[in-house]
């Protein structure tokens, strides 16, 4: 019974410390950046803080080596920051049809300047077993 109860308060103190927590990229503006789902990256641009925080990605891309009836999309969920303003549920499309309304890129307004969000890859490519997580390579220009 003791070594139960040694075992219990070993793995009590050990995660005691352990918190949830949002991992954040700085990144300088117009560069590449990687996310996963809940990451986010800051960027500075003359004063102004931008950051993007990836909601989600919805990924029905075909999956290699099996036959599908159409190809598929990726589409990546974006919150996006820009100083005090905020623009949420931005998607940006991998193999969106134009009826869709979704492209790979898109312009956000923001009070002092555009930028242009755009989506380059979503990564790995669906495989049949399907368990990997993936990955958007953004921009923001």
């Amino acid at each position: 019974m003791k070594n139960l109860l040694s075992i219990f308060l070993f793995f009590l103190f050990t995660n005691a410390g352990c918190t949830s927590k949002q991992d954040t990229v700085t990144k300088k503006l117009g560069d590449t950046f990687q996310l996963k789902a809940n990451e986010s990256a800051s960027f500075s641009d003359n004063g102004n803080t931008i950051t993007a925080k990836l909601i989600n990605i919805q990924d029905s891309r075909c999956p290699v080596n099996v036959q599908c009836i159409r190809a598929g999309e990726a589409i990546v969920v974006l919150d996006l920051q820009i100083g005090d303003e905020q623009f949420k549920g931005l998607k940006v499309c991998i193999g969106c049809e134009k009826q869709m309304d979704m492209i790979e890129s898109t312009v956000i307004k923001a009070k002092t300047k555009t930028y242009t969000l755009k989506l380059n890859s979503v990564d790995p490519y669906p495989t049949s077993t399907g368990l990997s997580t993936p990955t958007a390579t953004l921009a923001i220009n």
